[in-house]
């Protein structure tokens, strides 16, 4: 695996089995890893002497807004490792912890696993080797707007101008046989926050809806393309939220209702 978390509490706690949910990163541990394998640039001097190692960083995460500070590195591996763990770590958004059902200012742990040969098979399967993070018209201050705040908002792009966000969902929904068999309806809705690369990243779930139709709205979602937001000439971060409702009360069994983009 490319990375993985670790977080301890900054006071020890001695708690019953789900009274005590540790901090992580949006969408837990199966996002960080995408995120990993999808942002993750291997500096290329370290990449060429095949440089390895896990870089692990320490840092608190607060409680009531789930932002950090104080980061510091606690385990270095080299410096141009050291730099990269910390460019990923800044685009990341926590959820605080929660010790019986209120949230708890932690000190955490997060490892950044450098290996070459997985870094190359990753690239193999993303289809890039590098990622732009030099490109000047992209804003590298790790700001995340809203759509209000941008002068153009994120757009859904397809590969057929005919196509839509309704028409993209038809022909890609897989209903889920446990939604159908339970009978099961609601909206599923998703954070996430499109790149100024125009990729997405920090998926987390804000609503949930059983028999697997959470897990096929976040399938859904990573298939998407995206055109980036932009404010002031640049390319920016911009956070959205993706809506699938599913419904089984009509006449054909089977219904969806995204919401506009």
């Amino acid at each position: 695996m490319l990375g993985f978390i670790n977080v301890k509490a900054q006071t020890e706690i001695v708690a019953n089995p789900g009274e005590y949910i540790e901090a992580t990163t949006y969408g837990g541990k199966v996002e960080f890893k995408r995120f990993l394998q999808q942002e993750l640039n291997y500096p290329k001097k370290a990449l060429a002497t095949k440089k390895e190692g896990v870089v692990e960083l320490s840092f608190i995460v607060d409680n009531k807004t789930g932002k950090t500070s104080g980061l510091e590195v606690k385990n270095s591996v080299s410096p141009q490792l050291d730099v990269e763990a910390i460019r990923l770590y800044k685009m990341l958004l926590f959820i605080p912890s929660y010790y019986r059902g209120e949230k708890f200012t932690t000190y955490s742990t997060l490892k950044f696993k450098f290996s070459a040969k997985l870094y190359k098979r990753y690239c193999k399967k993303r289809g890039y080797n590098t990622i732009d993070i030099n490109n000047k018209n992209f804003d590298t201050s790790n700001t995340i707007y809203t759509d209000n705040q941008v002068k153009h908002k994120p757009k859904m792009l397809f590969k057929d101008s005919l196509e839509n966000i309704s028409s993209f969902i038809q022909k890609n929904l897989k209903y889920p046989e446990g939604t159908l068999r339970l009978n099961i309806t609601g909206v599923v809705k998703l954070f996430f926050v499109v790149e100024p690369s125009g990729r997405i990243t920090n998926i987390k779930v804000l609503k949930d809806v059983g028999g697997g139709a959470t897990n096929e709205a976040i399938r859904l979602l990573k298939l998407t393309s995206w055109k980036p937001g932009e404010k002031e000439g640049k390319k920016v971060r911009v956070s959205k939220e993706f809506e699938v409702n599913f419904n089984l009360s009509n006449d054909s069994g089977i219904d969806y209702v995204p919401t506009s983009y």
